[in-house]
């Protein structure tokens, strides 16, 4: 109706206009003077009246056919807006349905990502993706057909539906057909409508790489056609479903590949602990009959020599032992260390004599307040075994080991006694300081150096050390040497204090 009216008044203007001119041009050729003749005011007066008159025998002749389509259009505006009082018209109500509907499927189908079940096993997301996309949809018909998948194990091929109780259907000539049917026209390859001999079939591809193979498919015999935003929906669907499922699938195959992790980690930890033990005692009997024999008379200087160095590997191999131990009681969380007061300085010496690192010197110095620190005698002694151990091994013959024994304060908290070792051996470049508490890392220079090393000595050390509610940390530069720095927790007191427990300390070591 509009049109018509548009294409009326177009015509309307057309016939008022054309007429007068073609009329001027033909009276101008026929008497080409007549306007002189007339004259000029009189020649202009005439036209304007001619063309006056002309309009408005045209105004009249149009008025009423126009005055028509503008009745006709009113009537049809006042009929539309005619309604429950809405001040919608039924095309608009149409409209607001419409995006109701998709904004409703669009929460759905967000509701369906959030939640999906990816931490349990495949064939429950698998039944959840049936269950959301017939919620997404409103179509209670829709399957999963599951082509093929990686590794059966993780989710059987079939057919599944929403419930987890009923087991998986059996592929058939339908969903095979199905799967590989093409839509007519230009429909998006992922979900299109397709027709054959077994029905009319909406079918969604859930794809993941070219592993997993599936689609979800619903009966369409006598349905309307999906339109074009409904495939763009249901296409949505079948992405999240595909890659829901791979997640899925990806969760318990890590979840194993964990599991036997852990149990190759405990096997060895039982392992470990089995044979730290078994070694102790021949090692224990190996060190007291070198130590008898060294006593016995009638051995000459160089049969006691060979003792001594028996007697000195077998200190050095029980100590690697009580490492080796330490390390599998840290990894199941049984060790708990005590918790005494004693003095660093006597540990520190009794270590380095038990060294016997004598193509070295030993500094010790005592800085700050006097105090005492709080820890397992036992532990700190393999950590400062361990320690001085490799600052010897890593130092050339004739250099100096520097212990430095003091008191720091915490930022609003108690002291902490700091135990810093120094070295002047080949140092560390940034990487290997980054792993050097990493379990059995040993940098290209300490291979080089000390070939039979086990790399356990300084993961360790930071284990009993955090047990004791400590810190470690290592200052290091290549070719310049290492400190490494450790806090304990401290308990200051008085010189006479500490000069009780020095006696105490020496009367019982």
């Amino acid at each position: 109706m509009g049109i018509r009216l548009s294409l009326r008044l177009i015509g309307v203007l057309i016939a008022a206009a054309f007429p007068p001119l073609i009329a001027f041009g033909v009276l101008t050729l026929a008497q080409p003077t007549w306007m002189t003749r007339v004259g000029a005011p009189l020649s202009a007066l005439t036209l304007a009246s001619a063309g006056l008159l002309w309009i408005a025998l045209i105004a009249v002749a149009s008025a009423r056919p126009m005055a028509k389509d503008a009745r006709s259009i009113a009537d049809m505006a006042e009929r539309g807006m005619a309604s429950t009082g809405d001040g919608l018209s039924s095309a608009q109500r149409r409209l607001a349905t419409t995006l109701e509907d998709r904004n409703r499927q669009i929460s759905d189908l967000a509701d369906l990502i959030r939640v999906a079940p990816i931490s349990e096993d495949a064939m429950a997301v698998a039944n959840a993706m049936v269950a959301g996309a017939r919620q997404v949809t409103g179509d209670p018909t829709w399957l999963l057909a599951i082509l093929r998948v990686p590794q059966t194990g993780d989710l059987e091929p079939g057919v599944y539906g929403p419930s987890a109780e009923s087991p998986p259907g059996t592929l058939d000539e339908v969903h095979r057909w199905a799967a590989t049917a093409e839509g007519p026209g230009s429909a998006p390859r992922d979900a299109r409508l397709v027709v054959g001999p077994w029905g009319a079939f909406t079918v969604v591809d859930v794809a993941a790489g070219d592993e997993l193979r599936a689609i979800l498919l619903a009966p369409w015999e006598g349905r309307p056609d999906p339109s074009p935003a409904e495939l763009n929906l249901f296409g949505l669907v079948g992405q999240h479903a595909a890659t829901a499922i791979e997640h899925a699938m990806l969760y318990s195959r890590l979840r194993l590949q964990t599991e036997e992790l852990n149990r190759m980690a405990a096997v060895q930890t039982d392992f470990l602990r089995g044979i730290t033990h078994d070694l102790q005692t021949p090692l224990t009997s190996i060190r007291a009959v070198a130590s008898e024999l060294q006593q016995s008379e009638g051995i000459d200087e160089t049969a006691r020599a060979d003792l001594e160095t028996i007697a000195q590997q077998a200190d050095r191999l029980r100590r690697m032992v009580g490492q080796l131990l330490a390390v599998s009681r840290l990894e199941v969380g049984a060790l708990t260390p005590v918790q005494e007061v004693l003095r660093v300085a006597p540990l520190v010496h009794r270590t380095w004599d038990a060294l016997r690192a004598g193509e070295h010197h030993l500094v010790v110095e005592e800085d700050g307040p006097p105090h005492l620190v709080v820890a397992d005698p036992d532990r700190l002694e393999q950590v400062l075994w361990a320690l001085l151990d490799n600052a010897v091994k890593y130092s050339p013959a004739g250099s100096t080991i520097q212990v430095r024994l003091g008191l720091v304060q915490e930022d609003g908290g108690e002291g902490l006694s700091e135990i810093a070792i120094g070295d002047e051996g080949v140092g560390m470049d940034p990487a290997t300081r980054t792993k050097a508490f990493e379990q059995f890392f040993r940098s290209d220079d300490a291979r080089r150096l000390v070939p039979d090393g086990s790399g356990i000595g300084l993961y360790a050390a930071r284990g009993l050390v955090v047990a004791m509610g400590g810190g470690i940390e290592i200052e290091s530069e290549a070719k310049v040497g290492t400190v490494v720095r450790l806090t304990l927790p401290a308990e200051t007191t008085d010189e006479e204090a500490i000069g009780s427990w020095a006696d105490t300390s020496a009367s019982t070591t």
